[in-house]
C-alpha cells in the first residue's frame, strides 16, 4: 500500500509522538483490511490515533509489523456497525490524488487463501464458491471483471450506475454501495474533453476491524481531528519572534558573551516565572517547559561526573511527560501502556543500569512529572506488575520486610553485595545504612534492606548496640578462605 509506511516506536514499543503531536486514544485488538481484503500481518495489535496519524503496533512482532497512516490522505470516513459475526469496522476513504506522491514502503499483499463476501464481509475459504456465513455465491471475480470493463471503456452515452449489479435494487445516485446487499455498485467513468483519459483515479479504502469493541469512541475522536487538521498548525511563535526583523548588531568579546547568556538566561526565568502563576498557563507553558529542560539537560550531561549537576539533570528530566496514558484514551488496555510509559520514564531516570529505587519514590517522581494527570498507588503498582510480560527492562521486587522496589534487570544481589563491601572497606571496616544511602543516592529503607542482604550473603556481620546497627565486614569468613 503506498499510503502506509513504517514507524518509530521507543525502547517499550510505544510510539515516537513528533513536535506538536498528542495522543488522542488507542484500542487493543485491531486489524486491518485493503478494501475487503484481510492483510495477514496486520491482525492483532493496537491502534493509536494521534492529532496527526493512526499506527498500528503489532502484538507479537512490534518491530517489524508496525506502520502508521497520515490523516492527511484521508478524504472522509464510514462507519460499518458489525453483522452477525462480522466484526464493526471504520472505513477510511483515502484522496487518491495525495497518494501519488508517496512511495510504497510496506509490502502487505491481500491473502489468496480467502475471499471477502460482498455482502456480510465474512472471510471464507478459498476453495468455497459459497459464503459460510450467509450463503451468497462468490462474485468478487465477476465484479472486478465488470468494473474494468466499465472503467477501461470510455463512452458518452449515460449510463445509470445505480442499479445494483447482484440484487438489481436502485440506489441514489451519490451511493458507493447497495443500500440493500451492501455490494459495490459499477462506476462509469466520463472522460472529459479536456482531461485525457488516464487520469482516472480509483478510490482506495482501508477498514480498521474492531473486533473488542470500542469503535464508536475511536470514530468520534477520529472525525474531531480530522477537522482540527492539527498537523497542518505549525507551532505558536514566541512573542519576540514577531517583532521588527531590523538587523541586530551583535557585540563582540567577552563582555557580549555574557550579555547573551544574561540575556538567555533572563528569558529562562521569566518562563519558568509565567509558567507556574496559576494552571492555565503551566498547562499552556507545558511543552515549552519540557523542552527547555530537555535542552538543558543534555548541556549539563557532558558533567555528569559532579553530583550537583547530576542531581540537576534528574530533577529536570522529571519536569514533565508530554503524552501522558489516561484510562480515556487506553481504555482497556490502561496498565498496560502505563506500564511503557513508566518504562521509558525510568529509562531516562536511572543513571546506571542496576539502579533500584523504593516504589513509594518513584510514585512521587512520576505523578511530579505528569503534571495535573495524577495516578492513584494502585495503579502505579498494577502498572509494575506488567513489566515482565511486556518483556521491558524493569522488574517489581518485594523484599522480606515487605518493601517494594522497582529495579533494573541488570540489578543482580551478587554485584550489589560486592560494592557493599567494597565501601565498608573504603570506610574503615564498617557502614550504617545512613551511610549507605548517601554514598548510593538510595532511600533509606532500600539501604537497610540492601545490607541485609548483604549479611545473608555471608559478607558483613551486624553489630547492635546503643548507637544503632552497625555492619562490619565478616573477617572470619576472610581467615576461613
Amino acid at each position: 500500500m503506498e499510503y502506509f509506511k513504517p514507524t518509530l516506536l521507543s525502547a517499550s514499543h510505544r510510539p515516537e509522538l513528533i513536535s506538536n503531536e498528542s495522543l488522542l486514544i488507542q484500542q487493543v485488538h485491531i486489524g486491518l483490511y485493503e478494501g475487503k481484503h484481510k492483510l495477514d500481518q496486520y491482525q492483532d495489535g493496537v491502534c493509536y490515533l494521534t492529532t496527526h496519524r493512526i499506527i498500528y503496533v503489532d502484538y507479537s512482532r512490534p518491530l517489524e509489523y508496525s506502520i502508521e497512516l497520515s490523516l492527511s490522505v484521508i478524504q472522509d470516513v464510514e462507519n460499518y456497525n458489525g453483522f452477525l459475526r462480522s466484526s464493526p469496522k471504520i472505513i477510511l476513504n483515502l484522496n487518491p490524488a495525495s497518494l501519488n506522491n508517496q512511495a510504497s514502503l510496506v509490502n502487505t499483499t491481500p491473502s489468496a487463501n480467502v475471499w471477502a463476501c460482498p455482502i456480510c464481509f465474512f472471510s471464507n475459504k478459498a476453495s468455497t464458491d459459497i459464503c459460510e456465513l450467509c450463503g451468497v455465491r462468490k462474485q468478487q471475480q465477476q465484479q472486478q471483471q465488470q468494473q474494468q470493463q466499465l472503467i477501461s471503456t470510455p463512452t458518452n452515452e449515460d449510463q445509470d450506475s445505480s442499479v445494483c449489479t447482484l440484487c438489481t435494487f436502485k440506489n441514489h445516485p451519490s451511493m458507493v454501495q447497495c443500500e440493500m446487499c451492501g455490494a459495490d455498485l459499477p462506476k462509469v467513468i466520463v472522460p472529459s474533453p479536456s482531461i485525457p483519459n488516464n487520469s482516472s483515479i480509483i478510490p482506495v479504502q482501508i477498514r480498521l476491524s474492531f473486533r473488542h469493541g470500542g469503535h464508536s469512541s475511536f470514530l468520534s475522536k477520529l472525525k474531531q481531528a480530522l477537522s482540527t487538521k492539527q498537523w497542518e498548525k505549525k507551532e505558536m511563535k514566541s512573542p519576540n519572534s514577531s517583532r521588527s526583523t531590523t538587523p541586530v548588531i551583535r557585540g563582540v568579546g567577552i563582555s557580549a558573551i555574557e550579555d547573551r547568556i544574561k540575556k538567555t538566561s533572563l528569558e529562562a526565568n521569566e518562563t519558568m516565572t509565567n509558567a507556574f502563576q496559576d494552571l492555565d498557563k503551566l498547562m499552556m507553558k507545558a511543552t515549552e517547559m519540557v523542552k527547555l529542560a530537555e535542552s538543558i539537560s543534555n548541556k549539563l550531561s557532558k558533567d555528569s561526573d559532579n553530583k550537583e549537576m547530576s542531581t540537576l539533570r534528574t530533577h529536570l528530566l522529571n519536569l514533565g511527560v508530554t503524552s501522558p496514558v489516561t484510562k480515556g484514551t487506553a481504555g482497556s488496555i490502561y496498565h498496560q501502556e502505563l506500564a511503557r510509559e513508566l518504562a521509558d520514564f525510568l529509562g531516562k531516570l536511572y543513571e546506571k543500569e542496576d539502579e533500584v529505587k523504593s516504589l513509594t519514590d518513584i510514585y512521587c517522581l512520576f505523578n511530579r512529572a505528569r503534571g495535573v494527570e495524577l495516578i492513584s498507588p494502585e495503579d502505579l503498582h498494577k502498572a509494575s506488575q506488567q513489566f515482565e510480560s511486556l518483556k521491558l527492562p524493569f522488574r517489581l521486587r518485594k523484599f522480606p520486610s515487605g518493601l517494594l522496589v522497582i529495579q533494573s534487570i541488570h540489578m543482580d544481589d551478587n554485584i550489589a553485595a560486592n560494592r557493599i563491601l567494597k565501601h565498608v572497606k573504603e570506610h574503615g571496616g564498617l557502614l550504617t545504612a545512613l551511610q549507605l544511602a548517601d554514598i548510593e543516592n538510595l532511600a533509606l529503607a532500600v539501604a537497610e534492606e540492601q545490607l541485609f542482604v548483604t549479611e545473608r550473603m555471608g559478607l558483613l556481620c551486624r553489630d547492635e548496640g546503643p548507637a544503632g546497627l552497625t555492619f562490619y565486614e565478616n573477617l572470619f569468613l576472610v581467615s576461613s578462605s
